[in-house]
Order: C-alpha cells, then sequence, then structure tokens
C-alpha cells in the first residue's frame, strides 16, 4: 500500500477520518478494507449505509460490525451473505447481537442453517420466541438445535414436531435429558418405530406410575424390554410375557442378562 493508504488505515484504527471521508472500499492486501477496519473500532460515522463492501471470502462490514456487536440500530439488511451463505443475521446470532425485536429467523445459509437454527445452538434465542417450526436441510427444527444444547424454555410443548426420521424434539431430550414431569405423550415415535418412552426405560427415567409397558417399535420390541435390557424395570414389575417379533419375552431377556428378579417362579414363562 502507498504511504497515503497507510495513514488511512491508521486513521480508521483511531477514528481519526475526515468527516465527509466516502472511500471506505479501499483494502489492504488481504482484501480488508477501511470500512472493515474502522467499524471493528466502532469508528464508522453513523449515516454508514455501504455494509455489503466484502473481503475475498464475502465477509462484509455488516458481518464484521455484528461480531463486534457495532451495528446501528435500526440494521436491516440481514441478508447479505458471504460465500458459504452465512448472513449477517447469522453473525449476529452468534455473538449474541440481534436486536430485541428481530424478526428475520428463516434467513439461510448454504447448509441450510437458519439464524433461528445458530441462536438456538449458541442459546441466544430471545424470551418468547415462538418460531420453533423453521427446520434445516435434515429437517430438524430450531426446536430440535434448543432440546439438543439443553435450551428449550419452560412451558415449551410443541413436542411433536419432528425431523425426517420421525424424530421428535421430545426425542431429543428423552435421549439426553428429563422431560417435564406432566409429559404424556408417549406414543411418539420415529421411523423405526422407537418412541419416546424406549428412550426413557433404557435411562431409567420413566415415571413411576407408567403403566404402557407394552409400547413397541417396529420389531415389537416394547418399552419393558428396554427397561429390561438396561435393568431399569420397577420392582412391582409382572408383565413378563410381553415379547417381540422373535418371541423374545420380558422374562428370556432379564434372564439371559442376569437379571431376574429374586424369588422369579420360572413356570411362568415356558
Amino acid at each position: 500500500m502507498t504511504a497515503e493508504i497507510t495513514e488511512l488505515f491508521k486513521q480508521a484504527r483511531k477514528g481519526e477520518l475526515p468527516k465527509d471521508f466516502d472511500q471506505w472500499a479501499i483494502a489492504d492486501k488481504n482484501s480488508w478494507s477501511i470500512g472493515h477496519i474502522a467499524v471493528s473500532r466502532n469508528n464508522l460515522p453513523k449515516d454508514f449505509d455501504q455494509w455489503a463492501i466484502a473481503d475475498k471470502d464475502g465477509w462484509s462490514i455488516g458481518h464484521t460490525a455484528a461480531s463486534y456487536g457495532n451495528l446501528p440500530k435500526g440494521f436491516n439488511r440481514w441478508a447479505i451473505a458471504d460465500k458459504d451463505g452465512w448472513s449477517i443475521g447469522h453473525s449476529a446470532a452468534f455473538h449474541n447481537s440481534l436486536p430485541m425485536d428481530f424478526n428475520k429467523w428463516g434467513i439461510v445459509d448454504t447448509n441450510g442453517w437458519s439464524i433461528g437454527h445458530i441462536a438456538a445452538f449458541h442459546n441466544n434465542l430471545p424470551e418468547g420466541f415462538n418460531q420453533w417450526k423453521i427446520a434445516n436441510k435434515d429437517g430438524q427444527t430450531i426446536a430440535h438445535i434448543s432440546a439438543l444444547r439443553g435450551n428449550l424454555p419452560e412451558g415449551f410443548n410443541q413436542w411433536d414436531l419432528v425431523n425426517r426420521r420421525n424424530w421428535s424434539v421430545a426425542h431429543t431430550v428423552a435421549k439426553f435429558r428429563n422431560l417435564p414431569k406432566d409429559f404424556d405423550q408417549w406414543k411418539l415415535s420415529d421411523n423405526t418405530g422407537q418412541t419416546v418412552a424406549h428412550l426413557l426405560a433404557s435411562r431409567g427415567n420413566l415415571p413411576e406410575d407408567f403403566d404402557s409397558w407394552d409400547l413397541a417399535d417396529n420389531d415389537g420390541w416394547t418399552i419393558a424390554h428396554s427397561g429390561a435390557f438396561h435393568n431399569n424395570l420397577p420392582e412391582d414389575f409382572d408383565q413378563w410375557e410381553l415379547s417381540d417379533n422373535t418371541g423374545q419375552t420380558v422374562a428370556h431377556l432379564l434372564a439371559s442378562r442376569g437379571n431376574l428378579p429374586e424369588g422369579f417362579v420360572k413356570e411362568k414363562i415356558k
């Protein structure tokens, strides 16, 4: 760069550019513009509007402003994107710099991840968020991502939202965490027939009054089988004759694992 341009970059860093300066696209050898430098130090003028000026990768001045939390009030050019489709909104969601009234959650990158997905992944969704149905290319909704990260809000009730495998939001929670005490949608099942209850049984987290042990997946594997396999059946369990598609009963499964309860009467199951 010439000495004159080098001096402009120094001025941009210090916030000492002339008031009428308008050559924001002048860039260094890495394609980083004077505008990028100025916004990283929060030194852009209040009426600045050249947010789309970008480096060689499409990373705009707006992206940089979002990553530093320096976007002005009333900013609305959220869809400006880099070469990977990562928009200014995605950058702001990642850095938790979206405004309270933001409403462009459905803007997606090239991988189909929306701004809402990014915000959910980083626990940056606002209180009262309600656009849970927005899905990525795999059918994973924003709710699935929040569930995976343990960030669903108290009172969430859209448990039946599913991805392409019919894996529900409730499945995601049940696999890793506890569902609310009043949850009762036990029959929600994925493409293999595995219900939410199967997952909870495997973790020993079914409620004490659970009584739908005969719910079965596509192979006839019941909730009781799942509980038995993981040695998580309750002490008063008595539905030993429940069998899968191969004829294997819950009792047979427990016997094969050496987990039949003390005093079990062998003649019960033939």
